[in-house]
């Protein structure tokens, strides 16, 4: 047995120690594929040997977090370190934060089933309201008797081994300079390996749940994930509440329901076979309606201009009053690829909820036989866009490090405009049919810049970003120049809207309103369908619209409704700083259903000047209702995991 000891100096004792906690955390991670592995068809031997070796690291920074007081301990450069008191008061913080870490994965073996989903810091909130769980734990334990022999045995490992990783006692026969010296720099490497360990490497931003999705889909990211690790990256995340403002279901979907089936049955009572067309969706960075001269008519506002290409386009295109569900891009990307708007404090790419299965354009189209693709000419991993796409189950994500030319690289934000799309069209040529893809632009962007040869080319406006409106403008014309030419275009349905607003210059895009008024524009060349329609749009009514067009076959899930439908609700949804807008009818309805109310009729008043909040209480109560129907299906499908049909 005495063979089996290690004593030597606290560092490598420190070491030792976290590399027996790292495979003990592979170990717990993993279980929730051995016990349930019915719930993870897709993984393969050779799949699960990758996913281990992928999720260490984001082990690796759980542990780093949980032991930091541990590793200060060991490495700070004091004689006192080799005294038994000493190890006696580390060995009590080692064991205790430890077997701590190991719980969530150990409970997640059971709770996982249920839940779909990794443990995030939300579930304290359903154990600690009422008295269900703490009337329930006897039960809990006589269940799931196989997690508590489980965390035995883990604790029997982390003592049996770790006690026999001990720190030397004697000492090391070195002059005081030289040993505090040599310790100093023995410390400072290791608190830097630490700060490297928890941010999960040298990327801009540390790692949060949502990058697991790089190394596995949706429905297998468990297996890569630790619970420890998704604990504390949703800690500090205010996580929605349950609600039940409708106790009746059928009251509820009656009202509002985010479940959609636009199949329809011939004269035979047959499913009317799918129409495979191309989808190509442009998303147009920081494009207001403002800046847009075929969309400022509609509100009485002066012509601007600057899209001349866009308002030619219009003319041909079915155009809808269209509303951002966001602000920033982070929100604008999920509502309109998987009709998932961020209705809440946190985006939804970066809370919580993000590892949850949800259905999108991708991934539904993805199993009619659809080539998926992404193409954003940022730098990859901005904002998270890649992961979101891996999640989103697209089949593949083009970014800047994909282009193959980098002297086209703006020096900012990534590539050029006119040149990335001209590399979309040649991209998509080679592609097979049928494809869904969707580009995200970026020279409309802070600091505003447009190419040097077009330094005169492009007038500017009253705001900085309209010269790089034009300049965006300019790439589109050229980018449908080429495509025109190519065997697809004909057979595609094009989707041009903007992933949020830009700063205003005229008073109606600074209010409430206006500040969410953004394209929606359908453009076929092969259907002859022109015009504005004069509802409003949303960027999660574009999904379901696509797909209605298609006569996509199957149920899913959209927080939005097809535009092609009398029978959805039209209405627009935006949540900002606590407080909901409802836009629908001319009206908008803000609150926050605590303090906060107020109604505005925007088309007889633009400004959003005079709440008529109590002289039009009926109208007020009406928008409230459905408000309410939207806010609880979105809560608690959120909650629940029910963002996809199983």
């Amino acid at each position: 047995m005495q063979k089996l000891r290690y004593s030597g100096n606290p560092q490598t004792v420190l070491v030792l120690r976290l590399l027996l906690v790292l495979l003990l955390m592979v170990f717990t991670r993993l279980l929730i594929y051995f016990l349930h592995p019915s719930l993870f068809p897709g993984i393969t031997p050779l799949k699960l040997i990758y996913y281990t070796f992928a999720g260490m690291r984001f082990d690796t920074v759980a542990i780093l977090y949980t032991n930091a007081l541990y590793i200060f301990m060991l490495v700070i450069p004091f004689r006192f370190r080799r005294k038994r008191p000493f190890s006696i008061i580390t060995d009590i913080i080692f064991y205790t934060s430890n077997i701590i870490l190991l719980i969530p994965n150990l409970a997640d073996t059971a709770y996982y089933p249920f839940s779909l989903k990794r443990m995030t810091i939300d579930i304290f909130k359903y154990i600690s309201t009422g008295d269900d769980t703490a009337n329930m734990m006897p039960q809990f334990i006589r269940d799931y008797w196989y997690v508590l022999l489980l965390l035995l045995m883990s604790v029997f490992l982390l003592f049996f081994i770790a006690r026999r990783i001990r720190i030397s006692t004697r000492y090391v026969m070195q002059k005081n300079t030289h040993y505090y010296l040599s310790q100093t720099m023995v410390m400072l490497l290791f608190f830097a390996l630490l700060v490297l360990g928890v941010r999960g490497g040298i990327q801009l931003k540390p790692i949060g749940i949502l990058n697991a999705s790089k190394y596995a889909p949706s429905q297998e990211t468990a297996v890569v994930l630790n619970s420890a690790f998704t604990l504390m990256r949703s800690y500090g995340q205010e996580g929605l509440q349950k609600i039940s403002f409708y106790t009746d279901e059928k009251e509820l979907d009656g009202i509002f329901n985010p479940q959609k089936n636009y199949s329809s049955l011939d004269s035979l009572g047959k499913v009317i076979p799918m129409q495979k067309k191309n989808v190509f969706v442009i998303i147009l960075e920081s494009f207001s309606a403002e800046h847009i001269g075929a969309l400022t008519h509609q509100q009485g506002n002066n012509k601007t201009d600057f899209t001349p290409f866009l308002d030619s386009l219009a003319t041909k295109s079915i155009v809808y009053e269209g509303f951002a569900n966001g602000k920033r891009s982070i929100e604008g990307i999920p509502a309109i690829l998987a009709s998932l708007p961020t209705w809440m404090t946190e985006d939804f790419i970066t809370s919580q909820y993000a590892t949850g299965k949800f259905n999108s354009l991708a991934s539904l189209l993805k199993t009619e036989g659809y080539n998926t693709s992404f193409f954003h000419g940022g730098k990859n991993g901005t904002m998270g866009f890649d992961a979101f796409c891996k999640s989103a189950g697209f089949d593949m994500y083009y970014g800047k490090n994909e282009y193959p030319n980098q002297s086209d690289f703006d020096g900012n934000w990534g590539i050029w405009d006119e040149p990335y799309l001209q590399y979309i069209a040649t991209t998509l040529n080679a592609l097979p049919q049928p494809f869904m893809s969707a580009v995200f632009t970026l020279s409309s962007h802070h600091p505003y810049k447009v190419p040097g040869k077009y330094k005169n080319k492009f007038r500017k406006g009253p705001l900085e970003i309209q010269q790089t409106i034009m300049y965006t403008d300019y790439a589109l014309k050229k980018f449908f120049e080429k495509a025109s030419t190519m065997p697809w275009f004909q057979n595609t349905i094009f989707v041009i809207t903007a992933d949020h607003t830009s700063e205003a210059w005229q008073a109606f895009y600074k209010n409430r309103v206006g500040q969410y008024f953004i394209p929606v524009i359908f453009y076929e060349p092969q259907s002859e369908q022109s015009g504005h329609r004069g509802i409003v749009a949303q960027q999660t009514d574009i999904m379901p619209t696509i797909l209605d067009m298609l006569q996509y076959p199957n149920p899913f899930i959209a927080f939005g409704g097809s535009l092609l439908r009398d029978k959805e609700p039209r209405f627009n949804l935006s949540y900002l700083n606590g407080n909901y807008q409802l836009i629908q009818d001319g009206y908008a309805w803000q609150t926050d259903h605590t303090v906060s109310e107020a109604l505005y009729n925007f088309q007889n008043d633009s400004l959003l000047l005079k709440d008529i909040t109590k002289s039009q209480k009926n109208i007020a109560d009406e928008k409230d209702r459905l408000l309410k129907a939207i806010i609880q299906q979105y809560n608690n499908r959120l909650i629940e995991n029910k963002l996809s049909i199983k």
